[in-house]
């Protein structure tokens, strides 16, 4: 066996191809959101506009990594704790750069990493402090809500330079997840702001339709009126909770076991009653991109398959039939769609290939 200075440098050499690519599926999926969001403007109740790149930064990270990994993360993707262009889509101002450093939105300075506090994460066995970047979304968030407003987005680089954003009209809210992820196997949302994809989901995709599927399932919750509605039914019935809460203050452990009733009751509440219809949500948005319909089934049986936990993205025998069957609906119409263009394009091609008509 290898030992010695050669065996630590293959070691990271392992390490720094691994970061390379968890890094790189976030990007991927990051990506895939801004296209969802544009794609389905149709499928959504509640839109604003949506800016055509993705900012990263180390203060993207959920888990809070080790000095070593940091700088390891640091070397395989060229990222450090600025905010910089890690994508771009054609739409991008001209003078925009992979790797530019953007210091403010609409002259908003973009913060540093947040500290999250969840306690219930104590119940889901994790720890409750993370890395957060509300602060990030926060500025983000308003820039699309300004140009929605008919104010033009403009970001500023590091250098000075101040640049115009032609934003384009999409499903509102944001759909996000890390590579490193303090709580992997969580979906989570914050009202119809923000939705997390867990990280095993996102890691486990391997193509564009199976981001795309994973981003619009997260978009569902943001952008439809009846998971608005399930998650306001959900903040009434938290609150009933407060009094039973202040009852048990003198019990020790009673108000730790009603906030694990508390957040099984919203959970059932805001996810489990419209998980079915995101499913069917997302594989039809992917379907009206030119996707395969059945991607998001697929990822959904490799995962468990290898028995990923993935919270509300794995679906149960009902869902999955349900879903299959849905898939089958629409190659059928996908079908239909494509013999009818072919035989359009065919009476064409005959129209033009026909002698003129004789004048009269």
């Amino acid at each position: 066996m290898a030992s010695g200075p050669a065996a630590a440098q293959s070691d990271k050499a392992f390490e720094r191809e691994l970061f390379k690519s968890r890094f790189e599926h976030e990007i991927n999926f990051r990506a895939a959101a801004i296209h969802v969001a544009w794609g389905a403007e149709a499928l959504c109740d509640h839109v604003t506009e949506i800016e055509p790149f993705v900012l990263w930064s180390v203060h993207t990270l959920r888990r809070r990594l080790s000095g070593g990994d940091l700088a390891l993360l640091k070397q395989a993707t060229g990222m450090d704790d600025k905010w910089r262009v890690a994508w771009m889509d054609e739409g991008a101002p001209d003078d925009l750069k992979l790797g530019d450093v953007v210091v403010a939105v609409n002259d908003k300075p973009l913060p540093a990493g947040d500290t999250r506090f969840d306690m219930g994460a104590i119940l889901r066995g994790s720890l409750p402090v993370s890395s957060d970047d509300q602060g990030f979304w926060s500025v983000m968030l308003k820039a699309r809500e300004q140009a929605a407003e008919g104010v033009p987005m403009s970001i500023t680089l590091a250098d000075g330079r101040k640049l115009k954003v032609e934003t384009q009209t999409g499903c509102a809210g944001s759909v996000t997840a890390t590579a490193f992820d303090s709580e992997p196997a969580v979906f989570w949302r914050q009202g119809n702001l923000r939705a997390k994809i867990p990280a095993n989901a996102m890691l486990e995709a391997n193509s564009r339709d199976e981001f795309r599927w994973l981003a619009a399932f997260g978009t569902y919750f943001q952008a439809s009126l009846k998971a608005i509605a399930n998650a306001q039914q959900s903040e009434g019935r938290s609150n009933a909770f407060l009094v039973g809460k202040i009852l048990t203050m003198a019990v020790p452990g009673a108000g730790m076991l009603l906030s694990a009733v508390e957040a099984q009751t919203e959970r059932s509440l805001a996810v489990d009653s419209v998980v079915g219809s995101a499913d069917l949500f997302a594989t039809e948005v992917v379907t009206a991109l030119g996707g395969e319909p059945a991607a998001g089934l697929r990822l959904n049986e490799r995962m468990a398959a290898k028995r990923l936990k993935v919270d509300a993205l794995l679906m149960d025998d009902f869902r999955r039939s349900t879903s299959a069957e849905h898939v089958r609906r629409l190659k059928a119409l996908q079908l239909l769609h494509e013999q009818a263009q072919a035989e359009q394009d065919r009476a064409e091609r005959q129209r033009a290939s026909a002698p003129p008509a004789p004048p009269r």
